[in-house]
């Protein structure tokens, strides 16, 4: 009884104690925040990569698979739904008559597709695409304006004036100042071999009008790419080859059979591709087609929970300060109370019971203020900027509605048993040196 007596009045008679607890509180909420914080973002990356791709992408296809028969192999699989067939190529699209702008400094606005003239050109069936993807909702998106939508989204790479037409992401739309039905040129090149039999780039221009703007919630996709009708790009590039594909999206009916899909579609397009004994082409789902990218999200949320450890590690420190204070500040009760019959395990117990009280209520608050922080971010973000003018996470550069939050309660039970660990054992420091006091020399020091 008489531990828990001196423990609660080491507690309450020594207000530095509060430093302690302040720091663990601070380390846990800080990690609790930050990785929320990533969290919720990751989430809200991988929506976004997913809403602006298919679900399968059938890729690298060679040059003589002939489309219908592709088609036909996919679409015979029982899971899948639509499959759209794309060519893809690479150009810079400017007015006809006016300069390419120069190429922006390496990494200038690259999430959004920046200034930079050059763009990758997807070559679809409008149709097909829509049914594999989400184009539908990309052209009938509430953020564009009526004078940029597609005048008929069943029909959106229809010609105008007799001009094939491209879609465009709003943004580059609106930074350009282009509107529906201005004219356009592609410039792009492909190599062909010369009167010598030698293979040399040719220059190809493709005259187009701007048929809309598309929006997708993935800011990076509409900034690189444009939409074209996939015959436009045949005909140019592919003359002799009308049924040319270089790539399928492929929409599938359940999407938790996803990754036994792309395995069985991978073996049906290796054998329809298969040439002297080697199948080509290659399957993947779209969280395997944009890994690199997600990778690199996650990598950043893991060097943050590091960082954040490092906190905990000075709380930790800041925690045994004032724990080792209290053991000397209390030598000559230390020896009273080894006079009186206290064995060492009960000096011990004393201000490990202490510490362990101070680790407690440090992760509690922490835990406490840290799930309200993440729940009520976007309100105190809102708060900042109202009241400083200072916006600590501008939303549009990632495309958000609001700041985004996922609280994980794996994590939370990982935050607190690693602030508890490491209380238990800074506690323990200085609980095992007051043991170890000799009672004559502390009470002498009395």
């Amino acid at each position: 009884m008489y531990r828990l007596f001196l423990a609660i009045r080491y507690l309450l008679t020594r207000p530095i104690n509060l430093l302690g607890m302040s720091g663990i509180m601070i380390s846990v909420w800080a990690l609790v925040v930050v990785v929320s914080l990533f969290s919720g973002f990751l989430r809200v990356i991988e929506e976004h990569v997913q809403s602006a791709t298919s679900d399968v992408i059938v890729s690298d296809v060679p040059s003589w698979t002939s489309w219908p028969e592709l088609q036909a192999t996919l679409t015979d699989d029982p899971n899948v739904q639509a499959a759209s067939p794309r060519v893809l190529h690479y150009g810079m699209l400017n007015p006809p008559g006016r300069r390419p702008p120069p190429a922006p400094l390496p990494g200038k606005s690259a999430l959004h597709g920046g200034d930079q003239p050059f763009l990758f050109v997807y070559g679809v069936d409008a149709k097909l695409e829509t049914a594999a993807t989400d184009m539908g909702a990309w052209l009938r998106a509430p953020e564009i304006p009526a004078r940029l939508r597609v005048a008929d989204p069943s029909e959106p790479l229809a010609g105008l004036d007799g001009s094939p037409t491209v879609l465009i992401g709003l943004q580059r739309m609106q930074r350009e100042g282009l509107a529906v039905g201005d004219p356009l040129r592609l410039t792009t090149a492909k190599m062909a071999p010369d009167s010598d039999g030698r293979t040399r780039p040719v220059k190809i221009e493709i005259d187009l009008r701007v048929g809309g703007a598309y929006r997708t919630e993935h800011g990076g996709f509409d900034g690189n790419n444009v939409f074209v009708a996939i015959d436009t790009l045949r005909t140019h590039l592919f003359p002799n080859e009308p049924e040319r594909v270089q790539e399928v999206a492929v929409d599938v009916r359940d999407d938790q059979k996803l990754g036994v899909t792309a395995e069985r579609l991978s073996r049906s397009v290796q054998r329809l591709t298969e040439h002297n004994g080697v199948g080509y082409g290659r399957v993947q789902t779209w969280r395997e087609r944009n890994a690199q990218f997600l990778a690199n999200v996650e990598h950043q949320r893991g060097l943050m929970k590091i960082v954040l450890t490092v906190i905990m590690v000075v709380a930790a420190f800041l925690m045994l300060a004032t724990l080792s204070m209290m053991v000397s500040e209390k030598t000559s009760d230390i020896g009273i109370l080894t006079a009186m019959g206290g064995t060492p395990g009960g000096v011990t117990s004393v201000f490990l019971a202490c510490g362990i009280v101070i680790t407690l209520c440090g992760v509690g608050l922490g835990l406490g203020v840290g799930v309200a922080t993440s729940l009520y971010l976007e309100e105190i973000r809102q708060g900042l900027l109202w009241a400083t003018g200072i916006d600590l996470f501008p939303l549009d550069v990632y495309n958000l509605q609001r700041v985004p939050c996922r609280i994980e309660l794996s994590w939370l039970l990982q935050v607190a048993g690693m602030a508890l660990v490491t209380g238990i054992i800074v506690s323990a420091l200085p609980a095992l040196r007051a043991a170890r006091h000799d009672p004559l020399i502390s009470l002498r020091g009395a």
